[in-house]
């Protein structure tokens, strides 16, 4: 280790022994010392770990949650920053509750090991000094570095969290990147910062829609046949029109030239094309559908991120109800192909960890030849459970047709 970063973990070390000293700014934030005041009376450092709530408190918490329904597509985008950087990305609630993880392999058992992990109850109250707590205590985007946490088990973790405010000043909860401090990234502050402020925005500009719109009002169901329905009305759209609505759902704003290379790639396919498609679909919404940069002005409720989400909390089996088939399965946009393959993926290892037959069923109707996936779960099935024949019927299938 860096002769530095001894020296300065040393020095936190010893001013946490003394939190009521006086201290340099440039070694410690005012609002990580006024945080170990805060903690010293009341919590043992040795504590192992966050206490961590019920999976389905959880899941149903994150389903209300303000933040997941501001701004569609938000999981994905958080999640592709942190897997950028190889970092463990989070959403609290304004109790310091974790409700959404992303976390990289490599990282899964140090956090379980804490209580960092969907459920786990990070408001300073219970877990002292930490990314999650100390942002929502201190009301604004912090950096805890290793032995700045107050639980002796978190030492090793560096912590970079923003709190995330409704349209009236309240908190709603926080967003967090995490990593050991050997892997420190500087942008990691910088990061929630940006994606707590476009939380906020988004639900600035939802207030200030009429008060008939708020709420999920296009219900966009691109996994198998597609279907949109804006304020319960089918919506007569081409295969483009659904890529188009898709990629800005999941994708969030973006600039023309940005929106047609997803769309495109490197077909010849002119903007002014683009642009007409675009026109045809801004008059079936009614025209909520804006530019510079083009965005969609209405709620969102998307199978797709739905179904990202309940893997994100465990639910497989909520997933699996979700796909009805591939993302948008015979679209040839570059953008959809990574995404139905990133879905795809996901649902498919969680399957192969925890292959409930239920789950299982509906994902053999849209892969029937995955033989791995089938075995697994006659392996973990309980001997009377009902649906197990009907498994073991498409897994003899799969071997005739292998």
């Amino acid at each position: 280790m860096r002769r530095d970063i001894v020296l300065r973990l040393e020095a936190i070390e010893k001013a946490k022994a003394e939190p009521w000293a006086s201290l340099s700014p440039r070694l410690v934030d005012p609002v990580v010392q006024a945080s170990w005041q805060r903690c010293a009376p009341v919590l043992d450092a040795c504590r192992s770990t966050a206490p961590v709530d019920p999976a389905e408190e959880t899941r149903e918490r994150w389903d209300a949650s303000p933040i997941r329904r501001a701004v569609p597509g938000l999981v994905a985008r958080l999640e592709d920053a942190a897997r950028d950087s190889d970092l463990a990305a989070a959403i609290a609630d304004a109790d310091g509750r974790v409700l959404w993880q992303y976390i990289p392999r490599w990282l899964r058992s140090r956090g379980e090991a804490i209580g960092f992990t969907p459920g786990g109850v990070w408001h300073e109250v219970t877990s002292g000094t930490n990314g999650v707590g100390l942002a929502l205590a201190a009301d604004r985007p912090v950096t805890v570095f290793a032995t700045e946490h107050w639980l002796s088990p978190v030492a090793e973790w560096v912590c970079y969290a923003a709190p995330v405010h409704d349209v009236d000043g309240t908190q709603i909860g926080a967003i967090d990147l995490s990593i050991t401090y050997r892997h420190a990234n500087p942008l990691g502050q910088a990061t929630v910062a940006s994606m707590a402020g476009l939380v906020e925005h988004e639900l600035r500009a939802r207030d200030r829609l009429p008060r008939e719109l708020i709420g999920p009002r296009l219900d966009l169901r691109v996994l198998g046949e597609p279907v949109a329905l804006l304020d319960g009305r089918r919506l007569r759209l081409t295969l483009r029109q659904y890529e188009i609505l898709t990629t800005l759902a999941l994708g969030g704003p973006s600039t023309l030239e940005r929106l047609h290379a997803r769309l495109y790639g490197d077909r010849r396919v002119s903007i002014a094309t683009l642009k007409a498609e675009i026109s045809h679909l801004r008059r079936s919404l009614d025209g909520r559908l804006e530019s510079r940069p083009y965005r969609l002005t209405l709620p969102v409720r998307l199978d797709a991120t739905e179904a990202h989400d309940r893997l994100a909390v465990g639910d497989v089996e909520g997933a699996a109800r979700l796909y009805d088939g591939q993302l948008l399965g015979t679209s040839e946009s570059p953008f959809l192909v990574d995404e139905r393959h990133r879905l795809d993926v996901a649902l498919r290892t969680a399957l192969l960890a925890h292959a409930p037959t239920g789950a299982v069923h509906r994902y053999a109707a849209v892969h029937p030849y995955d033989t791995e996936v089938l075995e697994r779960a006659i392996r973990q099935a309980a001997t009377d459970d009902p649906l197990v024949p009907g498994i073991v019927a498409r897994l003899a299938v799969a071997n005739q047709r292998g």
